[in-house]
């Protein structure tokens, strides 16, 4: 429809007479006006509420009237000069209006699209990132909080174990919540170290921990000792055994971890929906932060947890 009213405009112009400079001025801006006011109330609609895009919509209709008012000054100027004659100051006059119209209608189609598409991907990436962080949150009382609860209800007869338990769920959650300590791991094996002692403290089973090799304890490197560790709480509280076996090793950007045990094993398709260590807590995270999880069991057999990932080079 626009379309139509433009070219039925310009074909006037053509094949009509010139009017007056006030009366063509006039009907310029009330075409303009047809044209470009359902979209400029369209737009104070859609960006209703959102100051930013109001102050730059505000701008582009402030650009387009100056740009307007400024050639109809120059043809008022022209006009009034008479050098030129009323076809040019007409020609100028139409000129400017026309531009600003067009300039006004794009801004005022093009602005409202673009900022609502990035207010979606700006919400979208918001709710995300949330996601994530409750994800983590999520993995982290898994690991830490809520096997100790477990762990201090099946010890209720035994007060020492106990505060133990209670002290050293209470340092866990600190230094996740504040960041870690200047005594903190600072490579892959370190991290290891970390996890099986704090195994051993926990259940009294040992670790027999094996490294060969090691790699700065960047995001992925911390996500694999993470998920050992994981898998040596598993191995100590499920498998019936006496030791657990921790093996490591970095060959150029590659890690490999194996967590086993000769325990009693399981079967993997009985696991219930409640057992959110090996889905989540190991597999989900290997896979989050791009590497894999590998789990060698049947009952009877024993258990073997692979962690694979791609690392940094020491």
């Amino acid at each position: 429809m626009d379309a139509l009213v433009v070219a039925a405009f310009l074909w006037l112009a053509e094949h009509t007479s010139p009017p007056p400079l006030p009366l063509l001025v006039l009907l310029l801006v009330t075409i303009v006006g047809v044209l470009v006011g359902p979209w400029a109330y369209l737009a104070t609609r859609r960006l209703a509420g959102e100051a930013t895009a109001g102050r730059i919509l505000r701008r582009v209709l402030a650009g387009g009237t100056v740009l307007a008012g400024t050639g109809v000054v120059v043809a008022a100027l022209i006009a009034t000069g008479g050098a030129q004659g009323p076809d040019a100051a007409g020609s100028v006059a139409m000129f400017a209006i026309l531009v600003a119209g067009l300039l006004l209608l794009v801004g005022l189609v093009v602005l409202p699209w673009l900022f609502l598409l990035t207010r979606t991907l700006t919400r979208e990436r918001a709710a995300r990132v949330r996601a994530e962080e409750r994800a983590e949150v999520a993995t982290h009382l898994h690991d830490s909080v809520l096997q100790t609860l477990t762990l201090i209800q099946k010890r209720s007869g035994d007060p020492a174990a106990m505060a133990r338990l209670a002290r050293h769920a209470e340092r866990e959650l600190r230094g996740w919540l504040y960041g870690p300590d200047a005594g903190a791991p600072a490579d892959l094996a370190g991290a290891l170290r970390a996890a099986a002692a704090e195994v051993e403290d926990r259940f009294g089973v040992p670790v027999e921990l094996v490294t060969v090799g090691t790699c700065p304890l960047d995001e992925r490197a911390r996500g694999v000792a993470a998920a050992a560790g994981e898998a040596l709480t598993n191995a100590a509280k499920h498998a019936g055994v006496a030791k657990v076996s921790l093996y490591a090793e970095v060959a150029g950007d590659q890690l490999l971890v194996a967590v086993r045990d000769r325990g009693r094993g399981f079967d993997p398709a009985t696991v219930g929906r409640d057992r959110h260590g090996l889905a989540e807590s190991i597999a989900g995270r290997m896979q989050h932060l791009g590497g894999t999880c590998t789990i060698h069991t049947a009952p009877g057999s024993g258990t073997e947890v692979e962690l694979r990932m791609p690392v940094a080079p020491a």
